[in-house]
């Protein structure tokens, strides 16, 4: 009775060391070549029942013959005399060690390239992240403005060259990707000007024209102009801005003037108080249109609230003489969440028109802080609430969430709290995973590993995000005033002001705060990380260069 053939996942192949190996029988280069092939059979998994082993040599053992495997180096049963001219191949033992090396090296390259790849591309993607680089960043490219708003949006900067003319560049490397034409005095996108600049999703829309004719355009990845729609005149009572996805946010004051307000403080620079009666104000309707097509969305109104202060009502210039814009109304877009703003008016809305603030309150500032859910902060009672989006409250706090100027991507799932007493961490859910005593009014960078905040006295002070616990501490100077960060995972790009108004950058070591590089100071520079590029903003020569 044949024996049953044994499972080749079962059993292990051996090597042996064989000492009188003819060394003319294979070049050193061969025997690599068999090796790595032998290796790559082998890294493909086990063979099946009735497969020869991977390391079985000779040619006389079919399919039919003993499952019994001979030593590398003999000639199994049945494989013929060997004196009769033919000859036993012998592996080199080195060699077959130096193939697997070769497997393994390859695949940890390999490993290593994806692994790059999927850093780089959550840089790209994070607020304030820039691609690695080392030493004190150096200018990589250069863009005059010529006294032209720029604007971000999706990895390019945007600038109005010539009239209605519309220049799009590659953050990354400096060179144009595409012009089009918009209109005069376009404004595309959603405005990032008091927020980090975060990655844009959805089509590129700009606003151009005049306020007596107002048009939206919609663009394509490559610049062409897909859509638009007039959208009509407007004046000091109405605007219009860019919404959620492919929408546009009408606000308009309508019906009567209310009674008279009363006497409010005015903002005065010396400190005295000044007093101005405030007459009343109208509501606000609200509404959100289908770029294109002009559907109307949603529609809702807020009504006017009487200013605690003038100053909400105030237009702030060089002329001594107090003006009041009563009827100026504004909105903007962070993410999904839409805000109306004016004298008298507070309102934050969910892109399906859910009311988000408190209708009770002018003071609250709602912002996005998950895909699902938003956080609501009373300036008043320095109060947070964290709601979800139809507004139902989940969870509440007291002090401010601390947002990162810089992450790369991998410290979602904590919020960090000024608690007012020191810090507290939770869960995006609302579990707290711990409180310190430790001092900080801003979080520069936020990664799984660190956070990195300010100690109140122009330090800078790094923490364990799952523990609370203090990794290291960088002392401050009274002179120098950490402004914004960067980040590329591995070190803190902090842009730091002196008292003589030029600003210096400094990388940091994330792991042990070990001062990395210093660059060299300049006026009026601002810096910021933007889709994956180290910007730096020369705002007297109105110009913007990558460096890194």
């Amino acid at each position: 009775m044949p024996r049953r053939r044994q499972s080749a996942a079962s059993r292990a192949v051996p090597f042996e060391v064989v000492e009188d190996l003819d060394d003319g029988l294979a070049s050193p280069e061969a025997s690599v070549g068999a090796a790595a092939a032998a290796g790559g059979s082998a890294a493909a998994g086990h063979v099946g029942d009735g497969a020869r082993a991977a390391g079985s040599v000779g040619s006389g053992a079919g399919d039919g013959a003993d499952g019994a495997q001979g030593r590398l180096g003999e000639a199994p049963s049945g494989a013929g005399d060997t004196s009769s001219g033919s000859r036993t191949v012998r592996w080199k033992p080195w060699a077959a060690a130096a193939g697997v090396l070769a497997l393994v090296v390859g695949g940890l390259a390999i490993g290593g390239e994806i692994e790059e790849r999927r850093t780089a591309a959550r840089l790209v993607t994070s607020v304030g992240g820039v691609l690695p680089f080392t030493g004190p960043p150096r200018e990589l490219w250069s863009l005059d403005l010529n006294n032209h708003l720029w604007m971000p949006f999706g990895g390019l900067l945007l600038s109005q060259v010539d009239e209605g003319g519309l220049t799009a560049v590659d953050v990354l490397t400096g060179k144009e990707v595409w012009q089009a034409t918009v209109g005069p005095d376009a404004y595309c996108g959603r405005p990032s000007i008091w927020q980090t600049l975060a990655e844009e999703t959805g089509p590129l829309l700009c606003l151009a024209g005049t306020a007596d004719a107002q048009v939206v355009s919609v663009l394509d990845a490559e610049g062409q102009v897909t859509g638009s729609r007039d959208l009509g005149p407007v004046d000091e009572g109405s605007s219009y801005a860019v919404g959620p996805g492919s929408t546009v946010v009408h606000v308009r004051r309508d019906g009567p003037v209310g009674p008279p307000v009363g006497p409010r403080e005015l903002y005065d620079e010396s400190g005295d108080a000044t007093f101005v009666d405030v007459p009343g104000g109208r509501a606000v309707v609200v509404t959100l249109e289908d770029a294109v097509s002009g559907d109307v969305l949603w529609e809702n109104e807020v009504p006017f609230v009487a200013p605690d202060e003038a100053w909400e009502c105030q237009v702030f210039s060089d002329t001594p003489e107090v003006e009041l814009e009563l009827d100026k109304v504004s909105s903007m877009t962070t993410g999904y969440v839409v805000t109306v703003d004016g004298c008298g008016i507070s309102a934050a809305f969910d892109a399906d028109g859910t009311r988000l603030d408190d209708v009770t309150s002018q003071d609250d500032l709602v912002e996005p802080l998950t895909a699902t859910t938003v956080s609501r902060f009373d300036q008043t009672t320095q109060h947070t609430t964290v709601l979800d989006r139809t507004g139902t409250s989940l969870w509440e706090v007291t002090g401010p969430l601390l947002r990162p100027s810089a992450t790369d991507g991998t410290g979602e799932d904590t919020v960090l709290v000024d608690t007012l007493s020191g810090l507290a961490a939770f869960r995006p859910d609302g579990t707290e995973l711990w409180d310190a005593s430790t001092y900080a009014s801003r979080l520069f960078v936020h990664t799984s590993a660190v956070m990195v905040v300010d100690d109140g006295a122009n330090g800078l002070t790094a923490l364990d995000p799952t523990t609370g616990r203090t990794l290291w501490t960088v002392p401050g100077e009274d002179s120098v005033y950490p402004f914004g960060a960067a980040t590329d995972g591995s070190q803190a790009v902090v842009l730091a002001h002196d008292d003589d108004g030029s600003a210096r950058s400094v990388g940091y070591d994330l792991a042990t705060g070990e001062v990395l590089w210093t660059g060299a100071s300049a006026p009026n520079v601002g810096m910021l990380g933007y889709h994956g590029a180290l910007l730096q903003l020369q705002l007297s020569e109105n110009r913007v260069s990558r460096v890194g």
